[in-house]
């Protein structure tokens, strides 16, 4: 089995176990702390994440590129270049420490709408979250080194270690009488245990001395005009992707973030498929250009363009069928019932997200992060006016719906210069192979939820049954649809398990 295969898998494994974990101790925040705790959860959650994507600057994916195509060749420049991100990274979470600190009181004060938790609570808890949340940031630099050294399987272990422990410990603190607070300072030992399991395995690869923060001029000026792009990136698609919570954490109580909040998770988590994907495609995708292997670039990125656009479907396709009943089960019926269109206007965004996954990383091996950078820019200006609208007039459903717009602008302005700078494609023939699987989508899984909606039986067991129905069909279809490349891999696939089972009896 290739590396490539092998990181697929233990991105994908790890993936979905998070998950999976992800929902076991929502239920118990929710009966037992309120909604308001829940939505200071989710917030304090979000902010970290908005503020450590906006402010990574493009380090991680300048890491991933770097470490792929030099470890071997020059390991003193790698080893400055890791001593130069850590030097950013952990000067910038002091001082991202000591702002939350002292802005935790405007923002429960004045941003956050507060229902029956009081502000002496919301402002301790929040300060603890936060300060501690924000060591995402140097853990996105010790991440991005195993990515680089395709060594997935040791982030994904500790991913799911820590948000195991992080969940198991929440219920039993809860169990125990614990308050929000108790959940908080828990919550906070798990992000610390995170970060030190992430040093000690960076450090097996490297040193702990390459670990020391430190700072290299000549490793800034190599890298400055790709991580500059890569900045633009994650700064604009962060402020596109985060803008409908900071605005529904304004204009709506705090207790209706967290319902969002938890939608949007469970959403942006069944992205495992493209995450595993595109986490392992990157470093090989940037070594094969750094070698000039365009031939096997271009194969590459077909098979994995059909295995993305085509594996997803599934994965987002269930979330109108089981909405209902799972936010039953997690919050309550009402809530429910208020999550059903955007999580499915949610769904539709993530989908069209992972359609764009491939081609994305392909445009940034390929040395064209200004692509992706000038379109979220352009998008400020088009798409973020609307979102505010949007969330004003709509609420929740305008909320989940602005994800669509964002996507549906990247379809329009990206994807045409993607195509033609990168691929060597018109762009038409990108657009004719997605509208393939749409089409098929639509007369498996849309016929099938008209039906059931239709019937005016929103069981549990039809739901199952509908969906399940609508992906055998699809699944047949989407065999006979897929590219010519990708089948033979998976029949390759299928001969040697063959083998392998003639062999073992």
């Amino acid at each position: 089995m290739s590396k490539l295969s092998k990181n697929i898998i233990y991105n994908f494994v790890g993936q979905g176990l998070l998950v999976i974990l992800s929902f076991v101790a929502v239920k118990y925040i929710f009966k037992q702390l309120g909604e308001d705790a829940l939505g200071i959860l989710y917030f304090a959650l979000i902010l970290s994440a908005a503020v450590s994507a906006a402010l990574e600057m493009g380090i991680g994916s300048t890491t991933v590129r770097e470490v792929s195509a030099h470890f071997q060749s020059d390991p003193s420049y790698i080893r400055d270049l890791i001593r130069t991100g850590s030097f950013f990274f952990w000067s910038l979470y002091g001082l991202l420490a000591l702002g939350i600190y002292w802005c935790s009181p405007l923002l429960v004060h004045r941003w956050i709408n507060l229902r029956s938790l009081d502000s002496g609570s919301a402002i301790h808890a929040l300060r603890v979250l936060g300060i501690a949340s924000m060591v995402a940031l140097p853990r996105s630099l010790y991440v991005s080194i195993l990515r680089g050294l395709q060594r997935m399987e040791f982030n994904n272990f500790v991913d799911v270690a820590t948000l195991g422990l992080q969940q198991f410990g929440t219920i039993v603190i809860l169990v125990l009488g614990g308050k929000l607070i108790h959940v908080a300072y828990w919550f906070a030992a798990c992000f610390g245990l995170g970060i030190l399991a992430y040093l000690s395995i960076s450090a097996r690869f490297l040193s702990f001395k390459a670990l020391v923060p430190g700072y290299s001029s000549s490793v800034v000026r190599r890298n400055l005009g790709y991580t500059s792009a890569a900045a633009a990136i994650s700064v604009l698609a962060t402020i596109q992707s985060q803008a409908d919570k900071v605005i529904v954490s304004k204009l709506l109580p705090i207790g209706v973030l967290g319902y969002y909040g938890l939608a949007y998770s469970a959403v942006s988590r069944s992205t495992l498929v493209s995450a595993a994907i595109s986490q392992a495609a990157f470093p090989s995708f940037s070594a094969q250009f750094r070698a000039g292997d365009r031939d096997n670039m271009l194969s590459q990125y077909r098979k994995l363009q059909d295995l993305l656009c085509f594996g997803i479907v599934p994965i987002f396709a269930a979330f109108p069928f089981v909405t209902v009943p799972l936010f039953t089960y997690v919050l309550n019926a009402q809530a429910a019932r208020m999550l059903l269109l955007p999580t499915t206007f949610l769904s539709l965004g993530f989908y069209m997200n992972g359609t764009l996954t491939i081609p994305y990383v392909f445009s940034l091996a390929a040395g064209k992060p200004e692509i992706a950078a000038r379109s979220n820019f352009y998008a400020l200006f088009c798409v973020l006016p609307v979102t505010v609208a949007l969330v004003y007039f709509f609420g929740l459903s305008g909320a989940g719906f602005s994800l669509v717009l964002y996507y549906c602008f990247a379809y329009v302005y990206a994807v045409p210069r993607i195509c033609s700078e990168c691929l060597e494609i018109t762009a038409w023939k990108w657009y004719v192979e997605l509208l393939r699987i749409v089409v098929l989508c639509g007369l498996t899984y849309g016929v099938a939820w008209i039906i059931l909606d239709a019937s005016s039986n929103s069981s549990f067991a039809l739901s199952v049954l509908a969906y399940g129905l609508a992906s055998v069909l699809f699944f047949f279809a989407a065999y006979l649809s897929i590219g010519t490349e990708l089948r033979q891999s998976f029949n390759g696939l299928h001969t040697l398990l063959e083998g392998k089972s003639a062999a073992g009896s």
